[in-house]
């Protein structure tokens, strides 16, 4: 950015703070036969120790000139950049340099992804009273700031300006979602239909994670079956993990594992996302036995070569968390190894709480027969190791757990 921006500036001199005059022939040449190819070459290969490339001959500055450099302040954030370079394209002169939809549009881009809705309507109006015409994507820009800033209903007086598209509609169901309002989302969801759109798969899929966040798996399935009819789509694996994901998030995980089965036989592998909302489910089913076969499962696809699955925090994370919790230390030693081999930090502060709140007092019994001793022996020896990395006291060390110097050491610590 620094030196396409020094080569714009060395270009373009302000004369009056609005109003950008071009450059003497002395001040700038090089090869490029367009300013715009020497910016564009300079966000693509920058060297910001050396001089801007200076170009051969005069040149005004034309609509493609200001934009790149408007896209360049717009990845940096500098929005306020952004808006005085559309102000400086208004004043040019030769009206080849003037605003147009492009420009509007990364404009108005720029005040949304700041959040600033009011000022990116503002220039849609501006836009329109300089007779540029704004375009669905325009709208589609806009449309998607008021969602996501959950103006729903401005969202909804928007969308009556222009004609929307099946975009535009996918924008309303996945407002609807972040306002928690699966009955809006189906409503826009038919209203697309009935106005002879086409849903594409992200509408389905999108109207499936409606229901599936609300707590209505059975309806995602009936959009999943709607969605396999639809000949004009083809159901992917966001689909299926979706599907997972809806019965998962109320524990039933007998019926996820039935549409993993059928996920499998359609030709589709589970992959991270997958196995992350089974863990989950698991977790909220509280059946930790199967975690361990789950983290089998897992575990098998990362030692393949090459391996077919790359696990991330969230999946490896709720494995172990359920197995700290279930006091399989064993397990939960293996599922943080690979954490920390996939260069992921385990949280041992969470497992750490986890451990004094539940097995603190684990293996204190003076009454157990020998024989129950015996069977216990090698689970003690799992939950000494897994004390050990904790940082815990533990026979390693030579020295003894006690539950109240951990209140301590978290006293301390806070």
């Amino acid at each position: 950015m620094g030196q396409a921006e020094k080569m714009v500036r060395a270009r373009l001199r302000a004369a009056d703070g609005s109003t950008y005059a071009a450059a003497s022939c002395s001040e700038i040449h090089c090869r490029y036969t367009d300013i715009g190819d020497a910016i564009e070459k300079a966000w693509c290969d920058p060297k910001p120790d050396e001089p801007p490339p200076l170009l051969p001959k005069r040149y005004v500055p034309n609509t493609r000139t200001y934009t790149i450099l408007m896209k360049g302040y717009m990845k940096e954030g500098r929005v306020d950049d952004v808006v005085r370079m559309i102000r400086a394209m208004q004043n040019e002169p030769d009206p080849s340099s003037h605003p147009d939809i492009v420009t509007y549009t990364t404009v108005v881009s720029a005040l949304v992804n700041a959040g600033a809705m009011d000022r990116a309507h503002a220039i849609l109006a501006e836009m329109i009273d300089t007779g540029v015409s704004p375009n669905r994507v325009t709208y589609n820009v806009l449309l998607k700031g008021y969602c996501q800033q959950l103006q729903l209903d401005k969202a909804k007086e928007l969308i009556r300006d222009f004609e929307p598209n099946v975009v535009s509609y996918n924008i309303l169901i996945d407002g609807c979602i972040l306002m928690d309002d699966s009955a809006g989302a189906l409503k826009y969801f038919n209203e697309m239909r009935e106005r002879g759109i086409a849903p594409s798969k992200v509408s389905y899929t999108t109207l499936m994670k409606a229901f599936a966040l609300s707590g209505q798996p059975k309806l995602a399935s009936k959009v999943f079956d709607e969605m396999t009819k639809d000949p004009r789509v083809k159901v992917d694996r966001v689909a299926w993990n979706m599907l997972v994901e809806g019965y998962c998030r109320l524990g039933l995980i007998e019926e996820a594992k039935k549409i993993i089965e059928r996920m499998k036989e359609s030709g589709f592998e589970p992959d991270v996302a997958t196995y992350g909302s089974l863990a989950n489910g698991i977790a909220v089913a509280r059946r930790p036995g199967e975690a361990l076969v789950l983290w089998n499962e897992v575990k098998e696809r990362c030692e393949m070569s090459p391996p077919t699955l790359r696990p991330d925090e969230g999946l490896l994370d709720a494995l172990a968390d359920v197995c700290v919790r279930a006091a399989f230390f064993k397990k939960a030693l293996e599922i943080v190894a690979c954490m920390e081999e996939n260069g992921i930090s385990p949280n041992k502060t969470k497992y750490k709480r986890i451990y004094v709140e539940m097995h603190s007092r684990m293996f204190t019994s003076k009454h157990a027969s020998r024989a129950r001793q015996e069977r216990r022996r090698e689970k003690k020896r799992a939950a000494e190791a897994f004390k050990f990395w904790l940082g815990l006291p533990n026979s390693y060390y030579g020295s003894e757990w006690r539950i109240e110097t951990m209140y301590e050491d978290d006293v301390g610590d806070s």
